[in-house]
């Protein structure tokens, strides 16, 4: 069978996670939304519909997937950022001619090719939601809307992802390991003696080749993602999930990691999200909390937004950087390439490609940002692609306007 999955109108409400990757690769539990998807469909078709802007990454990331195609066929779709239930797509698979709702989003549609491409045709998902009069049903699979939903959901699906994990087993060590039936570790992972891993609260799973260091704290509900390192007297708390190769240290709390960034220095980090090639500089630390504990304000996509939360951290995109003992504020979003650089508290809200400097913020040199991202990629055995060049260009010139 044919499988659609699309991004819908309001997927920059994920920013800025979404400005450099589609929606369908925002982190939640133990996986991506695709990841999962992909571990629930092994054998089906799966096409994209992204944001054109988009379209070339796509390609680049998942090679073996069309995107963007102009015709379609019979099949199921899929909106890519809810977390979908083997239940609720079996759903959708066995009622042809229906569309799918969760809470008055457009999520799922069982649509025949010439529905699919009358889709298309009016513009297609990511422009606006089918218009029919097929049998509308309500559907449970949650859909994530902001990143905060997406951290705060994770708790809960990390137990609900620990089915995928039946290849991994209890870890051999002499670390401490309380409640370890709930303990789940490929047979190349190192947890040295001292480390204590904590799964009473939730499952801890750690994927291939990371290594956990003397005297550090693991607890569950945690995902740790291949090839990470875990420092000596590191503190992970619950609720985190954590992307490949990652560096970890201090206290962190909440937290997810897209992959490929390092917060391996003391600081607290907590109920965030950060993107790839986040670096963290010593001392960094975020506020979580207000201290009249009242609902956190984030601006999300230009408008301040109600989280309805006590704890809400920050959200930083791909390629932002810190200096050594920078502060942040309850509900900070920092844009893609930033650096911070800052004494007191940075605005709030950071646009993309942003130098917050002596209290200033200014834009980041193009030069000096591409200079830059290519020797961190580099330091990892990677190239900064055509593609992504292209889209943080892209990025950049629409900040510049």
């Amino acid at each position: 069978m044919n499988i659609y999955i699309f991004e819908n109108n309001r997927t920059l409400n994920l920013e800025p996670i979404t400005l450099t990757r589609p929606a369908f690769d925002v982190r939640c539990g133990a996986f991506t939304f695709i990841e999962r998807l992909n571990f629930l469909l092994p054998d089906e078709n799966i096409h994209f519909f992204v944001r054109p802007g988009l379209e070339q990454i796509t390609k680049e990331t998942f090679p073996g997937n069309s995107v963007n195609s102009s015709t379609v066929d019979e099949g199921i779709w899929l909106l890519g950022n809810a977390l979908w239930s083997a239940e609720d797509i079996d759903s959708i698979m066995n009622q042809p001619g229906t569309l799918f709702y969760n809470n008055k989003t457009l999520i799922g549609a069982n649509l025949s090719k010439e529905a699919g491409q009358a889709w298309l045709q009016a513009g297609g998902p990511v422009e606006n939601d089918f218009k029919s009069d097929d049998d509308k049903k309500e559907i449970s699979s949650n859909v994530v809307e902001y990143l905060w939903e997406a951290v705060t959901l994770t708790n809960q699906q990390i137990e609900k992802d620990k089915q995928f994990f039946s290849e991994f087993s209890i870890p051999e060590t002499e670390a401490i390991l309380i409640n370890t039936e709930n303990i789940l570790a490929h047979k190349s992972v190192t947890i040295y003696p001292g480390a204590i891993v904590d799964a009473s609260q939730g499952p801890v799973i750690i994927a291939n080749d990371t290594v956990v260091k003397p005297l550090s704290y693991l607890e569950g509900p945690l995902y740790l993602g291949e090839n990470c390192v875990v420092e000596p007297m590191t503190q992970i708390k619950g609720g985190c999930s954590i992307g490949p190769v990652c560096k970890l240290g201090g206290e962190i709390n909440s937290v997810i990691m897209q992959g490929w960034s390092n917060k391996s220095h003391d600081g607290h980090l907590g109920d965030a999200y950060l993107g790839q090639w986040v670096n963290l500089g010593a001392g960094t630390v975020i506020s979580n909390l207000k201290n009249n504990y009242s609902d956190i304000n984030v601006i999300v996509n230009g408008v301040m937004t109600n989280t309805g939360l006590k704890h809400v951290g920050c959200f930083m995109g791909d390629h932002v950087k810190t200096a050594i003992g920078t502060r942040f504020n309850t509900g900070t979003v920092i844009g893609t390439g930033s650096n911070v650089v800052f004494n007191g508290f940075p605005p709030k809200s950071i646009p993309p490609f942003s130098w917050c400097v002596d209290g200033k913020v200014r834009s980041v040199r193009w030069e000096s940002f591409l200079e830059t991202a290519k020797i961190v990629k580099s330091h990892r055995g990677l190239k900064l692609s055509a593609a992504e060049k292209l889209l943080l260009d892209s990025i950049y010139r629409r900040k510049k306007t």
